[in-house]
């Protein structure tokens, strides 16, 4: 080899190196983040001498990326399941608190045994009517739960489609730069990490799923199908309600004009925290929604007095008529009546002897009959609404199933995040360990560039001293 061939070779390892070093400091200096992935350099033999750097190339697991989507998808939709559960199990605590409806139901019952033992008490006719104010009570604060969930988790819904829109902002800029770069020859790879980054935030909103396309393009469809980007973000439209109405759904989702969630849907989303989002406001909230309702059309019904009938103890904000069938809102609307209550100058006497028709028509201290026929009707089996998810029974059983049905959607939300969450966490381990920065590796590689660097002076060093004695021997 000649004395320039030498000079050459040693001056393009020089180069290479020096690249190589900034490159090994890039990663170390990136080694924190999420979603930066190992850069490294391809290195290819010159033609007669020396050596250059083809391309910056990133470690890459396709296989374990479109995995942490999916995880991150089912984990986000869970998570916002769960959130929703929790704030309504407030409405159930423990069975034997106050706060329960089943237990109120209880209290109520054992209220009106007590009456039933001693009709001649003022004390046990005002506990008995108090037991059925406080039943009342947590039906209305129940409800009130129910309603606070649905707007939550509408606020929540706009607040995610905010997030996707300005992701899928991002996502443009970022795609169309490494697009341009990739055409034009440039390293584009830190660009590739936050689109990677970008992708990985989406599916945690929605399920997503991406498609890679000629110069690094990338195109993003829902896991329901739906186009959400190709070459340019598509439009989401989602109007939020305010205030939810009892009973009825809220607003749908619609990308590009495609219904993606709600009952209409034709390519509806699988997953993500809108996904769970509208599971707790139009499905889980509904059925408990109803299922409050239903137990207070049946205290309305149970405690109504006369033929025709009209409500007693019981009725809806101070109405007189009888609900046929699910009444929805009717939880949060339901009151003890105002002539048997004694806060609101009533007289708890008339549980006894009849409010709006008189049972006790000889004003009878002892008078027990109304009292037992009350207690008797809350012990019958009653027909409930299909939208409660759950059988029918007796006053007391339904609101205990109906807690029964709280806790095992809680704990099948709380199980499948875990388990959701779990996977995620292991496979973006997985992922980590494949495309992530090592330290160690990074510093060992460092030396071993120092070592090629030291070499290639030495080189150099050699052929500038062979050029030396050349030139002084010419002389």
């Amino acid at each position: 080899m000649s004395l320039s061939a030498s000079l050459s070779t040693a001056n393009s390892s020089l180069f290479v190196s020096s690249e190589r070093t900034s490159l090994v400091s890039r990663n170390i200096a990136n080694a924190d983040r999420a979603f930066y992935s190992r850069k490294s350099v391809e290195v290819v033999t010159l033609t007669g001498a020396g050596v250059r750097t083809s391309a910056v190339v990133r470690a890459e697991d396709p296989v374990l990326f479109r995995k942490i989507l999916s995880s991150s998808s089912q984990t986000a939709m869970y998570s916002a399941v769960l959130d929703s559960l929790d704030m309504l199990n407030t409405t159930i605590n423990d069975v034997e608190l106050d706060g329960s409806p089943a237990a109120l139901i209880n209290k109520l019952l054992s209220g009106l045994q007590s009456f039933s033992a001693q009709p001649h008490s003022q004390l046990a006719a005002e506990a008995a009517v108090r037991s059925a104010r406080n039943l009342a009570t947590g039906l209305n604060s129940a409800a009130a739960a129910v309603q606070s969930v649905r707007n939550e988790a509408d606020a929540g819904i706009q607040a995610s489609v905010d997030r996707v829109n300005s992701l899928l902002s991002q996502f443009q800029s970022l795609n169309d730069e490494i697009v341009k770069g990739t055409v034009q020859g440039r390293d584009v790879t830190d660009y590739m990490d936050q689109r990677d980054e970008v992708l990985a935030n989406l599916s945690n909103e929605m399920g997503v799923r991406a498609v890679s396309r000629e110069n690094n393009d990338m195109a993003i469809y829902t896991d329901g199908g739906v186009t959400l980007f190709d070459r340019s973000p598509r439009t989401i439209v989602f109007e939020r309600t305010l205030n939810a109405t009892p009973g009825v759904p809220g607003g749908a989702i619609y990308i590009d004009g495609v219904q993606v969630t709600g009952a209409g849907a034709t390519m509806p989303l699988q997953s993500g925290r809108i996904v769970g989002l509208v599971q707790a406001r139009d499905d889980i909230s509904l059925s408990y929604e109803a299922q409050l309702d239903e137990i207070a059309r049946v205290l309305i019904t149970t405690f109504s007095e006369g033929t025709p009938a009209v409500a007693g103890l019981f009725n809806d904000a101070g109405s007189a008529a009888i609900p046929t069938g699910l009444t929805s809102g009717l939880a949060g609307r339901i009151q003890v009546n105002a002539s048997v209550d004694p806060d609101q100058g009533g007289n708890a006497n008339l549980l006894r002897d009849g409010i709006t028709f008189t049972y006790n028509v000889d004003n009878l201290a002892s008078f027990t009959d109304r009292i037992d026929e009350l207690i008797e009707k809350m012990g019958e089996a009653n027909a409930f609404d299909p939208a409660t998810k759950i059988a029918g029974g007796t006053l007391a059983e339904f609101s205990a199933i109906s807690v029964g049905w709280l806790q095992e959607q809680r704990k099948v939300a709380d199980d499948n995040y875990t388990y959701q969450n779990t996977l995620l966490q292991h496979t973006f381990e997985a992922f980590t360990r494949v495309t992530g920065v090592n330290l160690d590796e990074e510093l060992s590689l460092l030396l071993e560039i120092e070592r090629s660097f030291a070499t290639s002076s030495k080189l150099i060093s050699v052929v500038d001293d062979m050029y030396n004695a050349l030139l002084g021997a010419i002389r």
